[in-house]
C-alpha cells in the first residue's frame, strides 16, 4: 500500500474518513468558489447587456443534470474497484477499470452529440427567458462540446478515490480549478468574450483534469492501480457489475436533476430577475452539496471495501462516522450561509430584486442542505452493500415524482407572490427519502451481519 492510499480495512474510521474526506472536500469547495469568482469576472465585464449571468444560470440546472449523470455512473466503477481492493483481486480489479474507460468514452461521445443538437429545444422546455436564450444555448453547446473529456475524468478519479488516494485528487481539482479562474480573467476580463469566454475557460479547465489524471495513471512504473491504453475494451462480467450499480447510481442522479430542471421552470416564469438570483443561490448551495458529497464518496469505499473483506460492523461504523461529519460540516456550515446571504448575493449582483431571489432559496435550503448529506449516505452505502436500486427508487418516489406532484398540484393551492412555498420542497422531499432508505437499510444490514456470523462459523 502506498503511503497516500488510506487503509479502510484498519485503523481509525473517523481519521481514515477525514484523511479522504477533507482533501476532496477542500479542493471542491475551492473549485465551487473558482465557480463563484467566474459569476464575479461576469459581473464586472458583461459586455453592457446585462444577460450572461442570466444565461449562464438558465444553463446551470441543465449542466448540472449531465455532471450529475456522469458522476453517478462512475459511481459503478468506484464501487467495484474499491470491492476487488478489498477482496486482493488485482486481475479483477484491472478489468473493471479498463472495462469503465471504454463505457466512459463511448457514452461521452454520445452525450456530446445529444448536447449539441438539441440544446435550443432543451432551453425552451425550462421556459427560458427569450432575452437569455441566444447566450444559454451559445453556453449550453459549448458546454456539451467538452462533456465526453469531463465523463473520462470523473471515471479515472472515481479509480483514485477507490485506493483512499484522495491528495492527488485534491492537487487535480486545485489546479485545474486555478487554470479556470485564470483562462476567465484572460478570456472574459482580457478579451472580452463574454459567454463564450466562460465556455472557454471551462472547457480548458476539463483538459487540465484529464492531463493531470493521466499523469498519475499512466506510468508503467507505477504499483498497484494503472492505467493501459491497449488494455482499454468491455470485459462482459466487470461491465455487468458496473452497470448494476452505476446505471441505478446514474440514474439516480439524473431523475435528482430532472425533477431540480421541473422546479427551475417555474422559477424561469417569475423572469429573468429570478432566474439569475436562482443561479446565485445554486452557486453557494453548491459549496454545501460539495462538502456532503465529499463524505459520501468516502463512506462508499470505505463500506464497499468492508464489506467485500467481509466486516460488516466496521462497514456500519463507517457509515455512522460520515453521518457525524455530515451533521457538523453540513449543518452549521449550511446556518452561516443563511444568516449571511444577502451578503453573499450582493457579491454577484447589485440588482436588489435578483439578490431578494437568491436570498429566498438559500434561507430554506441551505440550511437544511444536510438533509441531502445524510440521504445520500445511507443511499450510497446500501449500493455498495449490494443494494443498488433501494435509492434509485427512493430518489423516483421522493425527489422526482413527489416534486412534479408538489409542482403541479400542491403549490398552485399554495400563497403566491414568492417562491418560498416551492422551495420547500427540498427539505421535505429529503426527510420523507431517509426514512425511505432506512427502512430498507436495516433488514438489509441484518441479513450481512447474518451472514458474517455464518463465514466464521463455517471457517
Amino acid at each position: 500500500m502506498r503511503r497516500k492510499d488510506v487503509n479502510m480495512l484498519e485503523g481509525s474510521i473517523v481519521k481514515g474518513l477525514l484523511a479522504m474526506a477533507l482533501p476532496i472536500m477542500l479542493a471542491n469547495v475551492i473549485q465551487s468558489m473558482y465557480n463563484i469568482i467566474d459569476m464575479r469576472v461576469l459581473k464586472q465585464f458583461d459586455p453592457g447587456d446585462g444577460l450572461a449571468i442570466g444565461a449562464v444560470s438558465a444553463c446551470s440546472n441543465l449542466t448540472n443534470l449531465i455532471t450529475s449523470l456522469v458522476i453517478g455512473v462512475s459511481t459503478g466503477s468506484n464501487v467495484i474497484v474499491a470491492r476487488y481492493i478489498g477482496r486482493k483481486d488485482p486481475e479483477s480489479r484491472d478489468r473493471a477499470m479498463h472495462t469503465a474507460l471504454a463505457f466512459s468514452i463511448m457514452a461521452g461521445i454520445v452525450l456530446m452529440v445529444i448536447g449539441i443538437i438539441g440544446a435550443p429545444h432543451f432551453l425552451t422546455w425550462t421556459n427560458c427567458d427569450p432575452d437569455l436564450l441566444p447566450q444559454a444555448t451559445l453556453y449550453f453547446r459549448m458546454y456539451f462540446s467538452g462533456v465526453a473529456v469531463l465523463f473520462l475524468h470523473n471515471f479515472l478519479a472515481s479509480f483514485l478515490r477507490a485506493t483512499g488516494d484522495s491528495q492527488r485528487l485534491m492537487a487535480t481539482s486545485l489546479t485545474g480549478g486555478a487554470v479556470k479562474v485564470a483562462a476567465t480573467f484572460l478570456f472574459v476580463g482580457g478579451l472580452r468574450l463574454g459567454i463564450m469566454g466562460v465556455s472557454f475557460a471551462t472547457l480548458t479547465s476539463w483538459f487540465v483534469y484529464l492531463v493531470l489524471d493521466l499523469r498519475v495513471l499512466l506510468p508503467k512504473d507505477r504499483a498497484g492501480v494503472q492505467v493501459r491504453l491497449k488494455d482499454i475494451r468491455f470485459h462482459k462480467k466487470e461491465l455487468k457489475e458496473i452497470l448494476h450499480v452505476g446505471i441505478p447510481a446514474g440514474l439516480q442522479q439524473a431523475l435528482y436533476s430532472i425533477a431540480n430542471v421541473i422546479i427551475v421552470s417555474t422559477v424561469n416564469t417569475f423572469g429573468k430577475e429570478a432566474t439569475a438570483g436562482l443561479g446565485i443561490a445554486n452557486q453557494y448551495d453548491n459549496i454545501l452539496y460539495q462538502i456532503c458529497t465529499a463524505v459520501t464518496v468516502s463512506v462508499m469505499p470505505y463500506v464497499s471495501q468492508n464489506i467485500g473483506a467481509g466486516n460488516v460492523k466496521r462497514a456500519k461504523q463507517a457509515m455512522l462516522r460520515g453521518f457525524f461529519i455530515t451533521l457538523t460540516l453540513g449543518g452549521g456550515l449550511g446556518a452561516l450561509s443563511a444568516i449571511f446571504s444577502h451578503g453573499l448575493a450582493s457579491f454577484m449582483s447589485g440588482n436588489p430584486l435578483v439578490i431578494a431571489h437568491a436570498r429566498e432559496k438559500m434561507v430554506i435550503i441551505s440550511s437544511t442542505y444536510f438533509l441531502c448529506g445524510t440521504d445520500r449516505i445511507i443511499g450510497q452505502s446500501l449500493r455498495a452493500m449490494g443494494k443498488p436500486l433501494a435509492a434509485t427508487i427512493s430518489t423516483m418516489v421522493w425527489m422526482c415524482a413527489f416534486r412534479f406532484f408538489w409542482v403541479y398540484v400542491v403549490y398552485p393551492f399554495l400563497p403566491q407572490g414568492n417562491l418560498t412555498s416551492l422551495y420547500l420542497v427540498w427539505p421535505i422531499g429529503w426527510l420523507l427519502s431517509i426514512c425511505t432508505l432506512l427502512c430498507i437499510f436495516f433488514p438489509t444490514i441484518k441479513k450481512l451481519d447474518k451472514k458474517a456470523a455464518q463465514n466464521q462459523v463455517i471457517i
